[in-house]
């Protein structure tokens, strides 16, 4: 690993500000030297030694536990040590400090986790998983980047690798053996094989592309006549009183944004004035600044008084005509209609609803998060990233050129060609084939210590 073994690193590993405890982390050849230094004690691997953090004085620092884990068993495969002590930043700045100036240099932003992907400890989809792990906003997003950063995602990845690698190795021994070219391919069933290949990629890209949704931050507008009951409805759905609800339309003038968790959907919601013709300044401001967030809305909830159906409702019909669309039917309660999913005559779903009462509440619920993830939205399973889905459709594109072209053609030269720029973008994945500028803007985005 070249320019990064001669050199050893340190930086705080855990986040600024005070804390019962905070850790620095060492790695690299001098590791071991540099904590035995401070800590004047001999550090036996794996194991939890109580000591003082002194200066050059021999004055103490801090006091805490220091802990050793050779290489190349720990995270980054070189000599790491970890001195845990107390979580002030003053103290722990002057810890560090005290390790550069035995030598360490300080840590660029996931040089932790570059090290450990360099020195193969982990590939880049893993190393991705961490960063997405750490700043994991929903439960969702946590358990996706855990799950990638078992290996999950890499071992699925790594199997189609295997796979594209028999096919290579067949082409290309049909080349070495070109009398017997025909005889090889059609042994081997190199169309199936590569149809088969084909439909796991697609099938790969649908559940990331699912899992992708899921860690999405959507908005969904709350739109509707005055009075139809937008902001109880968003109540119910925080589970909180953030929006006022009187007897009166017109109560809301602005649109109030509140953040709130549906299943595995992170959603905000955009509470908006009652759409309606009106001749006050103030509300119609609200009215522009509604139909301004329904615009932009990943979802329009309309939202109707069942009890009533004003004829105001017609001029919301205009806004979500060319957006997706949720049409709740609410006060139930009072009209009498049943909870329950149904379509309506313009082919939109529809849910019957109190949000008062809460009656409706939990299909409406699933009905938002079916819209938004999709069916079939439950079996996705991955921490995704972009590239991911780039690397994978342009994958399945290669790979459709290279079945048009040897169905054609039924040439193995270039057939193995095809092959290898499918394989790169495979391989792009989990890092085996990466440019430098990939790498760097991977890991730049870390934070520093990891």
């Amino acid at each position: 690993m070249t320019g990064l073994e001669s050199d050893t690193i340190a930086a705080i590993a855990t986040a600024r500000g005070n804390g019962p405890v905070g850790i620095i982390r060492l790695s690299g050849p001098q590791a071991l030297t540099i904590a035995q230094t401070i800590t004047s004690a001999e550090l036996n691997a794996r194991f939890a030694h109580y000591a003082s953090f002194t200066d050059s004085t021999g004055s103490t620092l801090d006091t805490g536990l220091a802990l050793y884990f050779p290489g190349p068993n720990s995270f980054t495969g070189e000599d790491v040590v970890e001195l845990q002590g107390h979580g002030g930043h003053i103290v722990l700045q002057t810890v560090l400090h005290r390790c550069l100036d035995l030598g360490a240099r300080s840590a660029r932003p996931g040089e932790f986790s570059e090290r450990a992907f360099l020195n193969g400890k982990i590939d880049l989809l893993q190393a991705e998983a961490i960063a997405d792990l750490i700043s994991a906003e929903s439960e969702t997003a946590a358990k996706l980047a855990s799950t990638s950063l078992t290996g999950a995602f890499s071992g699925y990845v790594n199997t189609l690798a295997e796979q594209l690698n028999e096919l290579r190795a067949l082409t290309e021994a049909s080349i070495d053996f070109p009398d017997e070219d025909i005889d090889v391919l059609e042994r081997h069933s190199v169309i199936k094989r590569l149809e088969d290949c084909r439909e796991t990629l697609s099938a790969l890209l649908d559940d990331v592309a699912k899992s992708q949704r899921k860690t999405q931050t959507y908005t969904a507008v709350l739109y509707g006549a005055p009075n139809a009951g937008k902001s109880s409805l968003l109540n119910a759905l925080a589970h909180d009183d953030v929006a006022i609800v009187t007897p009166l339309p017109g109560t809301t003038r602005d649109t109030l944004k509140q953040q709130v968790t549906i299943g595995e959907l992170t959603l905000e919601i955009i509470d908006t004035a009652g759409i309606r013709e009106t001749h006050d300044v103030i509300e119609q401001e609200g009215v522009k600044r509604a139909r301004d967030s329904a615009a932009t809305a990943d979802l329009i909830i309309h939202v109707i008084d069942d009890a009533d159906k004003p004829a105001d409702n017609n001029e919301c019909d205009d806004q979500t005509s060319s957006n997706l669309t949720l049409k709740v039917h609410n006060k139930i309660d009072q009209s009498g209609r049943t909870a329950g999913v149904s379509v309506s005559n313009d082919n939109l779903i529809e849910v019957a609803i109190s949000a008062t009462t809460g009656e409706g509440l939990s299909t409406l619920k699933t009905t938002i998060e079916e819209l938004l993830l999709g069916e079939g939205h439950q079996n996705s399973q991955f921490s995704v990233r972009q590239r991911h889905v780039e690397a994978l459709s342009d994958a399945i594109e290669k790979l459709g050129d290279a079945l048009s072209a040897f169905s054609v053609h039924n040439a193995a030269e270039l057939l193995s060609e095809d092959l290898k720029l499918v394989q790169a973008s495979i391989d792009s994945l989990t890092g085996k084939v990466s440019s430098d500028d990939i790498l760097g803007q991977i890991f730049s985005s870390f934070c520093i210590g990891k």
